[in-house]
């Protein structure tokens, strides 16, 4: 199996669904997710979902925002997020993540994504089905989910720039909130952990990735992601476990590609977070 790719600064590069057309989109549940609840994660794509038969939640940035059916979330770049039920009831969804390397970066598009991206502009934005200016970005979203394949490359990034554009219009002003300094810091730790989870990883490491001391690593994971930062390492090593599974990888190869260093603490760890094996894990034809 391929390492992780990221960039310099510690950001995940997704996988795609085609080489140099950086956007990738599924149709997924989070019954997959233990608890359902998907791991917090960032990237410097932008993400775009829509909550299709049933209602769902979404953590960004600390800020919980409730999507009803029907409802899409467009996540802006470099924010921690991740979608879950706070009942645990099921939701199905589609979403679409997209690079802005995707619009091709002339620098007057550069200019415009770098002004939306700031760290004073909104985490996200909610787009309701209920609302008939939203509908356009909900439209394009579910374009995208839809047709992001290469030979559609024109209508795709089209798609993706009328997205952003009406994302645009709605960021009239700066945030109604100061950035949190704090938030800086966490993405750069989690950074750290996407960066090197598939290796031995220290919590001295993962506190000198955010220039915090230990004690201060362990307080702002508590405060900001509800865990702590080795709890953090584990999950995030089991949900890319999760990936291979599915994609087909022997558990065996699962285990050692994400960093694991044996196979019981490997099922063990499994069976904690999921409720199930490994073995039956990758028997369920609802995680096909």
């Amino acid at each position: 199996m391929e390492a992780l790719t990221v960039r310099e600064d510690g950001s995940e590069v997704l996988e795609y669904n085609a080489p140099d057309f950086p956007i990738s989109t599924d149709y997924s549940c989070l019954s997959i997710f233990r608890d359902y609840a998907a791991g917090c994660h960032w990237h410097r794509d932008y993400e775009a979902l829509i909550a299709l038969d049933a209602e769902m939640d979404y953590q960004v940035n600390g800020k919980t925002v409730h999507l009803n059916k029907g409802d899409a979330i467009f996540v802006n770049s470099g924010r921690l997020h991740y979608g879950y039920s706070a009942e645990m009831q099921e939701c199905h969804y589609c979403f679409v993540v997209f690079h802005p390397e995707l619009l091709g970066l002339t620098p007057a598009v550069a200019s415009v994504l770098e002004r939306l991206s700031s760290d004073t502009c909104p985490d996200f934005w909610l787009l309701s089905a209920e609302v008939e200016t939203d509908r356009p970005a909900i439209a394009a979203i579910r374009f995208l989910c839809d047709h992001a394949v290469p030979k559609e490359s024109l209508a795709v990034i089209a798609a993706c720039a009328g997205l952003l554009d009406e994302i645009r219009k709605r960021n009239t002003g700066p945030a109604d909130h100061s950035a949190d300094p704090d938030w800086t810091v966490i993405r750069s730790m989690v950074g750290y952990i996407q960066n090197h989870y598939q290796h031995r990883i220290r919590l001295e490491e993962i506190a000198g990735a955010g220039a915090v001391c230990r004690s201060r690593c362990c307080q702002l994971f508590k405060e900001k992601l509800h865990t702590t930062p080795m709890n953090y390492l584990t999950r995030y090593r089991l949900d890319k476990a999760c990936d291979l599974i599915r994609e087909g990888s022997s558990i065996t190869d699962a285990a050692f590609t994400v960093g694991f260093q044996g196979l019981s603490y490997f099922s063990e760890s499994f069976k904690k977070y999921y409720g199930t094996t490994p073995s039956q894990y990758a028997r369920n034809p609802l995680f096909r």
